[in-house]
């Protein structure tokens, strides 16, 4: 008997160890989850300035077709008024001497008429020709104009468009830095954790009573604790400091296998939910993440889950992949599944996408199966 509570005392403290192995990453994972969504922006917003440069290049060619338009007008208009005036001249009528000598020179009052009538129809047409002329350069010197501004505009737009991928890309690089520092903490974290699990098993090992055993394990403990509050304290979550406790709690409460899964009924409900978007810190209809899904499809059947994948490895009990049964979860490092049977799952897998299911055959080795207590 006392050889039996010591072994069950000593895959405690390994599972201590293990479940330290996952707290470690959820840092890097959530700090990587920004660095990729500032890549997105990176690539959407320059796709945004290749469009833009093709409106440009449009507008600026429109630009130039209206010039060529407002130089030939104004050329047109040129030619007409040198026409008009050759006219006028050839009929003595291009200064209002002339044409009150050239009508008072008529012979009979018949001629007279006629000849002031040959001069209003030559001014008339001066006139008409020169207004109509100035109309089209108004109207395609307004045309232009608009055009101006869009293209102005559009300038504008891809200069700040620039600005962004320049902010974006400065971000991209703290994150990155981040990253790279949280990487290093998070390795430190775990060497030193890990010794200290080591250390305490070891002691675990060596105990000559259930006493002693049990002290060395409140040591095992102490060294998940200090990476679990580490990985909360780079995620400001220091709600969940004592997870690794609760989990290794549990398991040591847990001295027979197992029982049948009783909640089989969420299955069905957590697949009335596939198509839903996966929304970061999501727990409703309106969008989930994975352990938000698992949440909100658990308090359907009077289980309150905690919103947080570690936290909810603390509400089960740990079973082997041969006692999967529907309605069980499934654990990865920063990852939450729930079992369907036939070797398959239904989460919520990651941004830009929407709640399915998938074969465990595609997915990466399990850190845990549970069962939820």
């Amino acid at each position: 008997m006392r050889n039996s509570k010591l072994l069950k005392i000593t895959l405690t403290a390994a599972a201590a160890l293990t479940f330290a192995s996952f707290a470690e990453s959820s840092a890097k994972a959530d700090t990587q989850a920004d660095i990729d969504a500032v890549t997105q922006k990176i690539k959407d917003t320059e796709q945004a300035v290749k469009d833009g440069q093709v409106k440009l290049s449009k507008l600026e060619d429109l630009q130039y077709q209206k010039s060529m338009e407002i130089d030939g007008l104004k050329k047109n208009i040129k030619a007409r008024k040198a026409q008009l005036a050759r006219q006028a001249r050839a009929a003595q009528v291009n200064n209002a001497g002339s044409m009150i000598d050239f009508v008072s020179k008529s012979e009979n009052l018949s001629e007279a008429i006629s000849r002031t009538f040959t001069v209003a129809t030559l001014v008339h047409a001066n006139n008409q020709a020169v207004a109509q002329q100035k109309a089209d350069k108004e109207k395609v010197t307004a045309a232009k104009a608009v055009v101006d501004q869009a293209a102005s505009s559009q300038k504008e737009t891809n200069k700040k468009l620039n600005n962004d991928i320049a902010q974006l890309a400065v971000q991209k690089t703290q994150l990155e830095v981040k990253k790279a520092k949280e990487d290093e903490a998070a390795r430190k974290a775990a060497q030193e954790a890990e010794k200290k699990a080591r250390e305490a098993a070891e002691k675990v090992a060596d105990a000559k009573n259930e006493r002693d055993a049990q002290n060395a394990l409140k040591d095992a403990n102490n060294a998940v604790a200090s990476v679990t509050k580490s990985d909360n304290n780079n995620n400001n979550n220091n709600n969940n400091n004592n997870v690794a406790a609760q989990a290794s709690t549990q398991q040591t409460s847990n001295t027979s296998a197992a029982p049948a899964a009783k909640y089989g009924g969420v299955v069905g409900y957590a697949m009335s939910f596939q198509g839903v978007p996966y929304v970061s810190g999501g727990a409703s209809p309106s969008g989930f993440d994975c352990s938000g899904l698992v949440m909100y499809v658990y308090a359907a059947f009077g289980k309150t889950l905690p919103h947080y994948d570690l936290a909810q490895r603390a509400c089960c009990t740990s079973i082997s992949k041969s006692q999967l049964q529907p309605g069980d979860l499934v654990f990865w490092p920063g990852h939450v599944a729930i079992y369907i049977g036939g070797n398959t799952v239904v989460h919520a897998p990651e941004p830009g996408k929407t709640v399915r299911t998938v074969s465990l055959s595609y997915m990466p080795t399990p850190a845990m199966y549970g069962r939820v207590n």
